[in-house]
C-alpha cells in the first residue's frame, strides 16, 4: 500500500494569498461549502474557517443587517494582528536585574546565586523582573 507518486503540495504556516481570498469571496456568494473551497484551493479546511471568520463583517441592505465575507476585510485584519505579534524578549524586560547581577559579580565577586537571592530579599524587584539563575 506504498504510494510513490504521491504529488500533493502542503502549505504549511502560510497565510492564503490575495487571489485565493478573492475565490474564497467568489465561491461563498456563490454558495459553495466550505469544504469545497477547501478542497479546490487544496488548502486545510481550518484555514479557510479561519479566514472566512475573520474576514466576515455585518453589511447594512435595504435596512436590514447582513452578514458577509469580504477579501480585503479579512486581509486587512491580518495584517493588522501581524503588526506586533511577539512579546519582547526576556532579556529587555530582566534589564534592571540583569544589569544589576552583572554589576554586582563584577565588583563584588558574588555568586549568581548570592545576587538572585539579594535581589528578591531587599524587594529592589519583583519576582516577574528576574530570571532563574541558570539562566544567569
Amino acid at each position: 500500500m506504498d504510494c510513490t507518486n504521491n504529488n500533493t503540495e502542503s502549505c504549511k504556516n502560510k497565510y492564503l494569498n490575495f487571489e485565493e481570498l478573492m475565490t474564497t469571496q467568489f465561491r461563498i456568494k456563490d454558495g459553495f461549502s466550505v469544504y469545497r473551497i477547501a478542497k479546490e484551493l487544496n488548502r486545510p479546511i481550518n484555514t479557510v474557517l479561519n479566514e472566512i471568520r475573520r474576514g466576515t463583517t455585518t453589511q447594512v441592505k435595504q435596512e436590514k443587517k447582513v452578514e458577509v465575507y469580504l477579501a480585503d476585510t479579512g486581509e486587512a485584519i491580518y495584517l493588522k494582528n501581524r503588526q506586533n505579534p511577539h512579546r519582547l524578549y526576556k532579556r529587555l524586560e530582566c534589564r534592571t536585574f540583569i544589569n544589576y547581577v552583572t554589576d554586582r559579580i563584577i565588583n563584588s565577586s558574588c555568586p549568581p546565586d548570592a545576587c538572585f537571592g539579594n535581589a528578591l530579599k531587599t524587594a529592589e524587584l519583583d519576582r516577574s523582573q528576574v530570571v532563574c539563575t541558570k539562566t544567569l
